[in-house]
């Protein structure tokens, strides 16, 4: 049995997420919590058993992707469940992406050769963009399957157009100037006051406004990377510059990564060169980690982040608490900031589980001798509630509304300086 021809104009796409841990579903909403791809909502189906699943996927035939783990109530419940949905239902362009906790009990290597899936992906290495960034591209694919198959609809030859025409817009974005910053004041939570504000970049497209996760898979490798990091580089330093001389006072400034290829020496050795040209202010300027970079640079990182640091800039881990890393591999990396998630800060003071989860990464943080980040902080409570446990610093409504700069929270490139 095929899945349906064409799914309605506007109607969400369905996800289904396969785990006998109720905490994964949990996350996984929070982090999933209104994405968007094509102009149409992620609607997440959960199931906790591989016969839940099979319920599901009979009374949905439409269901664009499966996240799925592999052992739940039988070892390998989650193998048999791609075997039904490939021999029995006939269905072969449904997404299927294995995640699982025990790699042992289905190895990476033997599950691509005799399983058809499309993705394999260690829970440990999850993370909220590595997760958005895996149901987007899973998405694409399904639209990009259908359309092969003659079904149509979202995924046409049309719609690949639209993304090559889209890539072709995100290259050129930075030299012709349709990359929005707005900036997010970072405030002390004791005092209140200014400790540093984050560089949140859209780009203009014909699709609107773009985030930088919606960017990342979609912008082309090497050049285009290459020069939107260094415009941003030099964003940064500009209003690094700026700000010192407007308060007297240094304040550092965070950025995103954009290309997240650290372990590329032509990639560090661009970004070295646009430090050295712009004469970066000393550990001003954070570049944002993500866990996807720390994993995938391992074994160069310590090194990488030791000559970026020499050149001035520091670091902050966006992810911290949303994977699973080595205790004493975090601590080699030296980060001057860890970032505890949205999904972990909004709601906090209400919700004792993700209370403990705070308060057990505060005190992590404060033992590493680095300096932790509220991001999202939605509510007066949330924001008193993690004063009391010791973080120090925050960013989101409640802040803003307790004391934002007004100055700082602007379009920065409405009558902005010129970046270097």
């Amino acid at each position: 049995m095929q899945p349906e021809a064409t799914t309605a104009a506007g109607a969400p796409w369905k996800v289904l997420l396969v785990d006998d841990e109720p905490a994964v579903h949990e996350v996984s909403q929070l982090i999933l919590r209104g994405l968007r791809y094509e102009g149409a909502a992620v609607d997440l189906l959960s199931a906790a058993t591989a016969a839940q699943a099979r319920e599901l996927l009979g009374r949905h035939p439409d269901i664009a992707l499966v996240l799925l783990d592999v052992v739940m109530e039988t070892d390998d419940a989650g193998m048999h469940l791609v075997e039904f949905v490939r021999r029995k239902l006939g269905n072969h362009d449904m997404q299927i992406i294995v995640r699982t906790g025990q790699p042992g009990m289905a190895p990476e290597r033997d599950v691509i050769v005799d399983y058809e899936i499309n993705g394999y992906l260690l829970k440990t290495e999850i993370t909220a963009q590595r997760l958005h960034s895996t149901v987007i591209a899973a998405l694409r694919g399904y639209s990009h399957a259908r359309s092969l198959s003659g079904q149509g609809g979202r995924g046409d030859a049309e719609g690949l157009a639209r993304d090559q025409e889209l890539a072709g817009e995100l290259a050129e974005a930075a030299p012709e100037g349709r990359i929005v910053l707005q900036a997010q004041a970072q405030l002390r939570m004791d005092s209140l006051r200014l400790h540093g504000v984050e560089l949140i970049a859209k780009w203009k497209t014909r699709r609107g406004l773009l985030s930088t996760e919606q960017v990342a898979d979609r912008l082309g490798p090497g050049a285009p990377r290459v020069r939107t990091m260094r415009w941003l580089l030099g964003q940064g330093v500009s209003w690094a510059r700026h700000w010192q001389a407007e308060f007297g006072s240094g304040l550092r400034v965070s950025l995103p990564l954009i290309g997240e290829f650290l372990d590329d020496p032509s990639y560090l050795q661009q970004m070295l060169q646009a430090l050295d040209e712009l004469s970066a202010p000393s550990l001003q300027i954070d570049l944002g980690l993500s866990q996807a970079v720390v994993s995938r640079a391992e074994s160069s990182l310590v090194e990488t982040l030791q000559r970026l640091r020499q050149a001035g800039v520091g670091f902050v881990f966006r992810d911290f608490g949303a994977a699973t890393i080595a205790l004493p591999y975090l601590n080699s990396l030296g980060f001057e900031s860890l970032r505890l998630p949205r999904c972990f800060v909004d709601g906090v003071a209400d919700e004792p589980q993700r209370a403990a989860m705070a308060r057990s990464l505060i005190a992590l943080a404060q033992t590493l001798g680095a300096l932790t980040i509220a991001d999202g902080v939605g509510s007066d409570a949330d924001l008193q509630f993690l004063r009391w446990e010791g973080c120090e610093v925050g960013q989101g409504p409640a802040m803003a509304r307790a004391s934002a700069p007004s100055e700082l929270v602007h379009d920065l490139n409405e009558g902005s300086r010129a970046a270097h």
